[in-house]
């Protein structure tokens, strides 16, 4: 007898997007990002939504100033409105804006069967 996982999560989106974040000096962060690592959950703010993302994959470290080609994960609700060349600013705590990711291409998820 199969026996078929529980999935009581949403479906998840991915979007490959160019991240820049801001320096200190600009209201930004002032410490580097290590994107692999997937333990950075900043927010983003889609159609005047304020959701969840996480950074899973880019550089080694992202340092304040920096750009760069990362992966990020958002709930799949969030992208229907999101095209290549889209922006929205990145946030952390009480919503003060640590930088701009820049939407390159979306790429749908999948709930497994």
């Amino acid at each position: 007898m199969d026996v078929q996982p529980a999935y009581d999560e949403a479906v998840t989106d991915y979007l490959e997007a160019m991240l820049l974040l801001l320096p200190a000096e600009a209201g930004g962060r002032r410490s580097p990002v290590a994107p692999r690592e997937g333990s950075y959950w900043p927010f983003v703010r889609v159609d005047e939504r304020l959701l969840r993302a996480r950074i899973i994959e880019g550089p080694p470290l992202l340092a304040p100033g920096d750009e760069a080609r990362v992966v990020v994960e958002i709930d799949a609700d969030a992208t229907a409105s999101l095209r290549p060349g889209a922006e929205m600013p990145l946030l952390e705590r009480d919503e003060q804006c640590v930088g701009l990711l820049t939407v390159v291409r979306v790429c749908r998820g999948a709930v497994p069967a």
